[in-house]
């Protein structure tokens, strides 16, 4: 039994509701949105697991092996690889006193592809007392510790000219 709607049965806007030809109730409610926060929330809860699996010693290869199911091992494991170089960032800036200055960042939505970790300034360059070069150089320096290099974005002369641009450059491992 096929239910038609006609144009003059008012819909409940509140409920998504309205009475079919046969005065049943009809549910107009569209359930995409809702599945989607679902499927949200659940992939957020997943990565939220890797964290927690992964900072208590778990490899990066278990906990890939372990969700591949759900999501494949390369975004896993490049997932992890970027926290673990942001975390690292974070940390050789902190040691350096440079936190202020400088953010470290991860580019891209948990679970969806490869993730870049970028070193950003952080504080209007005029707002900034010490020389520009200096102060890379002394974040070069202390990423450069603990085992990270700059590499310097295209279309770009120097760190120091993209840095003061506003231009986010990306870090990777030595």
């Amino acid at each position: 039994m096929e239910c038609h709607r006609s144009s003059h049965e008012p819909v409940n806007t509140l409920t998504g509701q309205y009475s079919d030809r046969y005065g049943r109730r009809v549910d107009t409610q569209i359930a995409t949105p809702q599945a989607v926060r679902d499927f949200i929330d659940a992939r957020n809860a997943l990565f939220r697991a890797i964290d927690f699996d992964h900072a208590r010693g778990v490899s990066a290869n278990e906990i890939a092996r372990m969700a591949t199911p759900a999501i494949s091992r390369p975004i896993v494991l490049s997932y992890l690889t970027a926290k673990q170089l942001h975390t690292d960032a974070l940390n050789a800036l902190r040691t350096a006193r440079l936190e202020g200055p400088f953010g470290i960042a991860i580019t891209g939505q948990i679970g969806r592809g490869s993730r870049t970790v970028h070193l950003a300034l952080t504080y209007d360059p005029q707002e900034i007392e010490e020389k520009p070069d200096t102060l890379v150089t002394r974040a070069t320096d202390a990423l450069r510790a603990a085992g990270i290099d700059i590499r310097l974005p295209e279309g770009w002369n120097s760190v120091t000219d993209a840095l003061w641009d506003g231009e986010p450059v990306p870090l990777h491992r030595t």
